[in-house]
Formats: structure tokens, sequence, C-alpha cells
């Protein structure tokens, strides 16, 4: 069962995929269209061709790089479909589930030391250096050269607000409640970060919710711009500056007394052999394509972690008609060659799957923080660096942090820190 039976997730447009037809929905990802139609295989890897597939689904993780309309590099995850949409796979030889330099893998199972490739040879070495020029890189320049951007149209708002998950919402309800102009960016194409997911976990908010906020924000004269990436955060004269990217065409330079970041969390590939199969994906990412658009990702799903969120994508995934089995210990290998089939665990058992969802330890979006000058703590089991914030979440002079990057809490949790810390924004 690709999609769920809800005509509402019934697909109206196609695309062309290799030259392949795959029914699609407008607006939703090519990497959803292509779950649906039982392809997780997006591409190859740029150095030993292994398959690749999507991971985040959120576009943190560059796994799904695809040509899309004769550019190359494109994340597909972040791509939306429209009828006729030209479609490539990259870095292979062929398709890329017919790739000849697939070979490579086969034959350098200890990997290769492209530093010392041939040097028992002057002539060799030139000649394997050549080679190796040619099939190095990611993709091929675009069919065509791509129009300027026109320049950054400046902006000013009371204060900006970067991500529109559980915290970024409350702190943009309590910014827009004292009247302020708020500016929310949000990379994803909809409001509600993991509220998007729709687990009904306790205590979380409902999804409208969001809808409520965005209703609010403009009310005060405040927007919620949706598929607006925040490059960057500065100080410039007693105010914070951020640049956005909002779609394909459009960069905002953005001005606000006060700053509110609450970037959210990626997910962590989890560390086995064979971790990189196509079919292994982030848990959040899965739930927000089944629930959004109908996708139903295979028919045997394992779902790695413990807690309330791996338990409520369990319940999601096995409410769509997958057969589901949590795994709380760890996995020592996968199985498959194109795509997952299956895993071994470290308790020598086997389980049978072509999905495995992702819900263990998430690593905070950090990077914005750090622009701003907030304190940092490493948390040496992640390897991730956390935000530790002040009172109400300050980590600079007119800038707070909310929500999980100053650590895991739910979405309730993150609701009221985001709240608290668009309260202190608004009295500054």
């Amino acid at each position: 069962m690709p999609r769920l039976a809800d005509p509402q997730f019934a697909p109206d447009c196609t695309i062309v995929v290799d030259g392949d037809r795959v029914p699609a929905r407008a607006g939703e990802s090519v990497v959803s269209a292509l779950l649906a139609a039982g392809r997780p295989l997006l591409g190859r890897s740029s150095k030993y061709h292994r398959p690749r597939g999507a991971f985040c689904l959120a576009g943190s993780c560059a796994s799904c790089l695809m040509r899309v309309d004769g550019v190359p590099n494109v994340r597909a995850c972040r791509a939306p479909c429209r009828d006729g949409l030209a479609v490539e796979t990259q870095n292979a030889l062929g398709s890329a589930a017919h790739d000849l330099l697939g070979a490579i893998d086969l034959l350098a199972p200890d990997g290769i030391d492209h530093h010392h490739l041939a040097t028992w040879s002057q002539l060799a070495n030139k000649i394997a250096v050549g080679a190796s020029r040619q099939l190095a890189g990611l993709g091929q320049l675009p069919d065509r050269t791509p129009a300027p951007w026109p320049p950054a149209r400046e902006e000013r708002f009371d204060a900006l607000v970067v991500g529109a998950g559980p915290a970024g919402l409350g702190a943009a309800e309590s910014l827009a409640r004292a009247g302020r102009r708020v500016l929310l960016a949000e990379r994803e194409r909809a409001a509600g970060g993991r509220l998007r997911c729709r687990l009904e976990l306790p205590g979380d908010p409902p999804l409208r919710w969001a809808r409520e906020v965005e209703a609010a924000l403009g009310r005060a004269g405040g927007e919620v711009a949706t598929a607006a990436a925040v490059l960057g955060v500065w100080p410039a004269h007693g105010e914070w500056q951020a640049a956005v990217v909002q779609g394909d065409e459009r960069l905002r330079l953005a001005r606000a007394p006060r700053l509110v970041l609450a970037c959210g969390t990626w997910p962590l590939p989890p560390v086995f052999e064979g971790n990189d199969l196509p079919g292994i994906h982030g848990a959040r990412g899965l739930a927000v394509a089944l629930a959004e658009d109908g996708v139903v990702p295979g028919q045997r799903a394992a779902v790695l972690g413990d807690g309330t969120e791996a338990e409520g994508v369990a319940r999601r995934l096995a409410g769509a008609g997958m057969a589901v089995e949590r795994i709380a210990g760890g996995v020592a290998r996968s199985r498959g060659r194109l795509r997952l089939t299956g895993l071994e665990l470290e308790s020598g058992r086997s389980v049978e799957c072509d999905t495995l969802a992702v819900a263990t330890a998430r690593a905070p979006a950090s990077e914005l923080a750090r622009e701003a000058g907030a304190a940092l703590a490493l948390d040496p089991e992640t390897g991730a660096w956390w935000v530790r914030p002040g009172e109400a979440g300050a980590i600079a002079p007119g800038a707070f942090a909310a929500g999980e990057l100053s650590g895991p809490c739910s979405a309730a949790e993150a609701a009221e820190a985001g709240r608290r810390a668009g309260e202190a924004a608004a009295r500054g």
C-alpha cells in the first residue's frame, strides 16, 4: 500500500524520474512521491558509489541530492512536485539502480587512499588521478545559467523568531499578544514543527494552534514565512539582523531589536554497519510524510529508540497498515543491496523490515545560536553542542533561545519555554 486510501492523498500530477513517469501530488516533496512509488533509492555516493536514499526528510543531511529540471544537487526532500517535473538520479554510470561504477565499492572493501593512488609509477599515478578527477564531484553542471538573484529586500520588525515548532510558536504568540510585529521564519513548507507528525502524545498542543498563532501574528502586522531558511544572524547598530532565503528567488534582510531562536533539532543517523542504506529514515520525517501526504514507506517497519516519540511513530505506522517491530537495543548491521531488507541486532536476533524509523537522540540545530554568542555545552554521548541559555532563555543582549536547543523536552515543555522567551523579549 504506497499511500493511505483517503482520497485527499490521491496523486494529481506526474513527475518524470530517469525517464519513468511517477504519480505524485502537487506540492509534496519529490522524496514523498518516490517513497510512495516504492523508490527509496535516489542516487549514489560520490566516492564509492554506494546506494543513497533520503534519511532526515528535513533538509539537513544531503542524502537526497538529485538533479531537478536540469539543476544538480537539489535536496529532493525540499523540491515540490508539479506536473512534468524532470528528476534524475546523480553520480551513476547508467542509472542509480544499475550503476556500473558501483563495482568500486565491491573492489575496494578496505577503502581507497586516493592520496597514494598508484604512486608506484609516475605514469600510472597521472592516469589514475586524471580518471579520479573525471569521476569526482557531485552531479554535472546545470543545463542553463541561473538568473542572478535580486538584491536583498530590507525589512524591519519588532522581533524575529526563527523556527515555527512548539517553542517558536509559543514565543511568537507571546510577542503578538504584546502587540509586537513579528517575522516568524520556518524552513519547512508549513508551521508546526514536530506537531506536524500528529503523534498525539500526552500534553502536545494541537496542530491547529499553528494556524491560531499565524492569525494572531497577522492581526499584529506580522508574518509567518514558510520555506524560509535563515542563513545567518548577527548584531549591528543595536539590533539583530538576519539573512533569510525564502523559496528559490527571494532574499530578505530582516532587522529587529529582539531575536528568539527556536531552531529545534536534527535527526542523527544510527551507528552500525550499513547504516546508509535506502529505507533508513528519521522517524519524524516519516511521520510527517504519512500525516500530510499519506505516504506508507513500505510493508514492514522497525522503529529504533525508546520513549513516547518512538511509541507514537510505531503506532502511526501500524495504523497505516505496516507490520511494526520496536527495537530498543543496539543494531549490529543492516541487510540489503539497493534498499534495506532487514537488520541484525547486537543480541544476535534478526529483524525482517524494509523501513527503519530512527527515533533515537537528536542533535540541536545550534548553528545560529553559536553565531549569536550563546554559551554551549558538549554532550559527550551524542557529540552535540547544546545551548545553555540564562534566565527566560537569554543568550545575548536582546537574543533568546527556547525549546529543544537546550536539551530534550516534550512539545508542551518547548511551547512553555517559548512563551517565557517571548514574554522576556516583549518586555525588552
